[in-house]
């Protein structure tokens, strides 16, 4: 802990010494502007990024973006698309299934109640922010204790547009998309986007001669914008997607990367949907809207075969479902953003476990949650130099939780709670000359508790909410005409209540659960650089780094009463970094590379070496060549062949390989 404390410390002061004569400037104060290059990357000070996108993505680079470009984010992909992923910014995540998210997620204005009800194929959206920190929850209905990540489309512009592309690659990748938007006029504007993609699976089951983890899907998109008023706005905003899949890629531990060994295999179908109905008055200094948003999410089945302890199948079969209605309404004026927010959400599941054709485990559940929050936050300049930003969130969280349990046991458990927050946050923002900005913000965060729904002990399926206090300084500088910037950025978290995820495996037990637990206090310290420079018209380098020191400050296991004080706290890597070069010609040719680093990553509290993902760097490449309309662009990932694991699950001993080396080629053209 010491050691990493101690690179924390030497990277804040590196990054600030990097800024340091630039601070002895403080004339010609204005506001700094949100730092943009070549429309792909922007950051400032108060902890938020945003990654532009010139063109639709394919849906695998959509998702490889985010995380390289973003410091601080770490995804466990646990191979089921979104189900049993984890998500941690700045150390804080969900737990793999029950949890809520530290950091939610907006498509456009629909939120997304839980992490795993995230749909995988990202609809052609143009633009990805990060909103670091729990002063985010002054500003977004449904917020978490980490940030807000948002993902948002391209406006209609002046004339139309449409766009296709096609995409082939190694292990039998092929996609197709294909979208077009109207020109917007004074009363009107619409967009469709369409796609498809699959794949062969990255496991071969060397018993039943096939790839395991096969993926296809097909989504869509629909938007309408209709304005009966110069000033007033109806929007309709439309999404699906179906997944239909092969088994979860889980492999032993230990053992082989690409092969596994047993007489049966899974599936995972997944199908998402989602609607929202929007109402934007603009009004004499301000705007107000109104969204109304339902989501529907379906996992139905889940199957999976494992062979453990030596050769014993381990069959598991579960469904889960979420329903979930919003209703948020906003006020946004220059001076200050606030607005109400209610969301109702149930979820339901089953579950059927059987060891070596003996049933373990037969149980299903329902629970239902109801959130109401009030937030906002002002903008006030009590001098030409300084920016005050105060914000607030009163929220409430209820919950009702039924399980009944067939096996082991007949038996039914209903619980119920609630939870209460009071948040507040501060930021003061000092400008310091023409280029650089330093801001300092203290906020309070805040996760609701819960229910484990596949465990039968009544008295540990209930778990406590996580609040967090957050103490932050940053400081970014632009020179926009040397066309470089540097945001360096320190923070400190104390929680309460840090949310843990015990899987399967109970210590001293005779059974195996699966459930969350409380640690009493942790910490959370960290650093963070993002930097830019454009070395000349054509060629861009851009770094970022970040350390996070997450420990468990209080933690006694409550099965065996053994303290893991001072240990790491599981799925939060000790940091991550990359460094991406790129080339745009004016003939139109364009290549770049980069190299991204994922620290150490444990996933349990006893930091067992078994269960531990060691750092590990992936390498990239890619080129392509514009000619009129049409586009062409090759690609490679990850290729030195890196094996690592996404994810681990402690309790059945399996871990989900991360993608081999992969290559590809696109054609797209858009008029």
């Amino acid at each position: 802990m010491l050691g990493n404390i101690r690179l924390i410390a030497a990277l804040t002061a590196l990054t600030l010494f990097c800024h340091w004569p630039l601070l002895a400037v403080v004339s010609d104060v204005v506001v700094l502007p949100t730092l943009s290059v070549t429309d792909q990357l922007s950051f400032n000070a108060n902890a938020t990024t945003t990654i532009r996108t010139k063109s639709g993505p394919t849906v695998a680079e959509a998702l490889y973006n985010l995380a390289q470009q973003t410091v601080g984010l770490a995804v466990n992909d646990a191979g089921a698309r979104g189900f049993g992923t984890t998500t941690t910014l700045r150390g804080l995540g969900n737990t793999p299934f029950f949890s809520d998210a530290s950091a939610p997620v907006y498509l456009d204005n629909i939120p997304l109640a839980t992490a795993f009800t995230f749909p995988t194929e990202l609809y052609d959206f143009s633009q990805m922010t990060i909103y670091r920190g729990p002063q985010a929850a002054a500003q977004f209905g449904r917020a978490g204790d980490a940030g807000v990540i948002q993902f948002t489309s391209r406006p209609a512009g002046t004339s139309s547009q449409a766009h296709v592309g096609a995409a082939i690659g190694s292990v039998g990748q092929a996609s197709f998309s294909a979208s077009a938007q109207t020109a917007r006029t004074d009363t009107f504007d619409a967009a469709l986007h369409f796609g498809t993609s699959q794949r062969d699976g990255y496991l071969y089951n060397t018993q039943l001669k096939q790839t395991v983890d096969d993926r296809q899907a097909v989504f869509g998109r629909v938007q309408l914008h209709y304005r009966p008023q110069p000033e007033l706005e109806l929007s309709v905003h439309l999404l699906t997607q179906r997944s239909r899949d092969g088994a979860q890629a889980l492999v032993p531990l230990g053992k082989s990367f690409t092969t596994v060994s047993r007489s049966k295999e899974g599936q995972a179908d997944t199908d998402f949907n989602a609607l929202a109905v929007g109402l934007s008055q603009r009004l004499a200094t301000a705007t107000l809207t109104a969204t109304t948003s339902y989501t529907d999410w379906d996992l139905s089945p889940y199957a999976n075969r494992l062979v453990v302890f030596g050769g014993f199948n381990f069959d598991s079969v579960l469904t889960q479902s979420q329903r979930t209605f919003n209703e948020e309404v906003r006020y946004v004026s220059d001076w200050f953003t606030g607005g109400i927010f209610y969301s109702h959400a149930r979820t339901r599941g089953g579950a059927s476990r059987a060891f070596s054709g003996y049933t373990i485990e037969n149980s299903n559940f329902q629970l239902a949650s109801a959130t109401w929050a009030f937030f906002g936050q002002g903008n006030f300049k009590p001098t030409a130099d300084w920016l005050i930003t105060p914000g607030l969130r009163l929220e409430n969280t209820a919950k009702n939780f039924t399980r009944t349990e067939i096996v082991p046991r007949a038996m039914v458990q209903r619980q119920s709670d609630n939870w209460s927050a009071l948040l507040p946050s501060v930021s003061a923002t000092r400008h310091l000359n023409r280029s650089t900005d330093a801001v300092f913000t203290l906020a309070r965060g805040f996760k609701a508790g819960g229910y484990s729904a596949y465990t039968g002990r009544a008295d540990l399926a209930g778990y406590d909410p996580q609040r967090t206090w957050g103490l932050e300084a940053a400081l970014t500088t632009t020179d926009t005409t040397a066309g470089w910037a540097l945001t360096s950025r320190a923070y400190a978290y104390r929680v309460s209540g840090y949310q843990i995820e015990r899987s399967f495996a109970v210590p001293a037990t005779s059974t195996d659960e699966y459930l969350v637990v409380n640690a009493q206090r942790a910490q959370v310290l960290g650093a963070e650089l993002e930097s830019l420079w454009r070395l000349s018209p054509a060629i861009t380098l851009r770094a970022i780094a970040g350390l996070t020191e997450a420990t468990l400050q209080n933690f006694t296991d409550p099965f065996t009463k053994v303290s893991y004080s001072g240990n790491h706290a599981p799925y939060a890597p000790s940091g991550n970094a990359a460094l991406q070069f790129d080339y745009v010609a004016e003939s139109g040719f364009s290549c770049g590379a980069g190299a991204t680093w994922t620290g150490r990553t444990f996933y349990d509290e006893q930091e067992s070496a078994s269960f531990t993902q060691t750092g590990y760097t992936l390498l990239e490449a890619r080129a392509g060549y514009i000619y009129g309309r049409l586009e062409l662009r090759a690609f490679g990932r990850n290729l030195t062949s890196q094996k690592y694991y996404s994810s681990i699950t402690p309790g059945i001993f399996h871990g989900t390989p991360g993608a081999p080396a992969t290559w590809g080629c696109e054609v797209s053209s858009r008029w």
